[in-house]
């Protein structure tokens, strides 16, 4: 990798790229962003069509107790890969299980797995820092350009493919489902695999992601991209799109800003993707009154 990181840099020294290019950091922090767009793009109009942006959002909780969890085992400081994904899956497993099987609302679930794994979390993490330093697991919680290696990249390369090729093959049973249970039942598929595959891939994106984005923020790019697509798509198609352009402009955005303010990686990236919310809402309303007024008919 360093020979690529020099050629980027060469390339970025005579001026064919952004003078920022120049430092490996930066480079790896957007070829992580050219893997998280379609990624977390990808299975965001999911999340919303499925109602899960509460779930994503306990998931990035429970990464966090997973972190303080694996760390206290004795996993790396800079890879505790371990212990998130261990602790994400127990979670993930146990809320698709207890709301399968209880008569509560989903929301009200999947907040009580919230409450407890944030509990559980602050506690782990006063036992933490009484062998770290709180700063060194800053980067967990917010997300940081700094602390990414070749290794997180690789692994969320491995790991994009792996539920790229999985959810094209599943995607329409997943789609219908989210529409239409019954309807997909009818089709031959499995509401309840699918629920529990639907879970393991989310699971497994936001684990590989916290490193950019952070365990309090990952949620809001799991959601966010969806809400922006929603507001100017016409059609399935489009929203998928819409939904992983957004999340790439989002996360090139973040990357600027984060590396001109030296501010939060993942706060960056969650303000950018904010920001793009608003203005396809007002995109989208404007569209939208241009073609109502198009279907008035003339008064003469």
């Amino acid at each position: 990798m360093s020979a690529f990181y020099a050629w980027v840099g060469g390339l970025a020294q005579n001026g064919l790229l952004p003078s920022d290019f120049q430092y490996p950091f930066l480079v790896r922090g957007f070829l992580c962003v050219l893997v998280l767009a379609p990624i977390l793009g990808g299975l965001s109009h999911l999340v919303v069509t499925r109602r899960m942006a509460f779930f994503s959002a306990a998931l990035g909780q429970a990464a966090l107790t997973g972190v303080a969890i694996g760390l206290l085992l004795g996993e790396p400081l800079n890879a505790p890969y371990g212990g998130m994904f261990g602790f994400c899956l127990i979670t993930t497993l146990g809320m698709v299980y207890v709301k399968r099987h209880s008569t509560l609302p989903p929301d009200t679930l999947i907040g009580v797995f919230h409450a407890l794994t944030l509990g559980l979390g602050l506690c782990l993490l006063v036992l933490l820092t009484r062998q770290f330093n709180v700063h060194q697991v800053e980067s967990v919680l917010f997300g940081s350009l700094l602390t990414v290696t070749d290794g997180d990249l690789l692994l969320l390369l491995a790991v994009g493919i792996v539920v790229a090729v999985l959810l094209v093959r599943q995607y329409n049973k997943l789609l219908l489902d989210s529409l239409s249970p019954p309807l997909a039942s009818v089709a031959g598929a499995e509401s309840a695999f699918l629920e529990y595959f639907f879970a393991i891939l989310l699971t497994l994106s936001i684990v590989v992601s916290l490193k950019v984005i952070g365990a309090l923020l990952v949620e809001a790019l799991v959601l966010v991209p969806a809400a922006s697509a929603r507001n100017i798509a016409r059609g399935t198609r489009q929203y998928f799109v819409w939904s992983v352009i957004v999340a790439f402009m989002a996360g090139v955005g973040g990357l600027g800003v984060s590396t001109r303010l030296l501010v939060p990686t993942g706060g960056a990236v969650v303000l950018a993707a904010s920001a793009i919310f608003f203005l396809t809402l007002a995109i989208g309303r404007l569209a939208r009154r241009r073609g109502s007024r198009a279907e008035q008919p003339d008064a003469g």
